[in-house]
């Protein structure tokens, strides 16, 4: 749980670091490919988690099946999975057995006492966009 203490977003008016920002240009340059395996990478893995929780074992399949296609169509770009950055995604246990998502980047930080700086996943689609 120390993982997520570390998720917050940079308060808006700071300044934005030199590695987060080499960071978000890097995503905006990959190709269309990268940016919707990334895409279908982290709504799979919501599914997955969302039907692991309900013990939903058709859910789990399908959110499979989905990323497979995923990967299928990325190669077809003639790209693999290495070739694109792709998210860290977690999985926090609730209770009564619940189960909640966290997916984002882990980027060394550009200052202060801390090894890594983390971004979350919609901070960082919603920087990429406006790029």
């Amino acid at each position: 749980m120390a993982l997520l203490v570390g998720c917050a977003a940079t308060p808006a008016g700071q300044e934005i670091g030199s590695n987060r920002q080499a960071f978000l240009e890097r995503l905006s340059s990959d190709p269309q490919a990268c940016q919707t395996y990334r895409e279908a990478y982290v709504r799979g893995f919501r599914e997955n988690v969302s039907a692991l929780a309900q013990s939903d074992q058709a859910g789990q399949a399908e959110a499979a099946r989905q990323l497979s296609q995923a990967r299928e169509r990325l190669l077809a770009a003639g790209l693999s999975e290495p070739d694109c950055a792709r998210p860290y995604c977690i999985i926090e246990p609730l209770q009564e057995g619940k189960l909640e998502t966290w997916c984002g980047y882990r980027l060394d930080a550009d200052r202060g006492e801390e090894l890594y700086q983390w971004l979350d996943w919609e901070t960082v689609q919603a920087a990429v966009q406006r790029q």
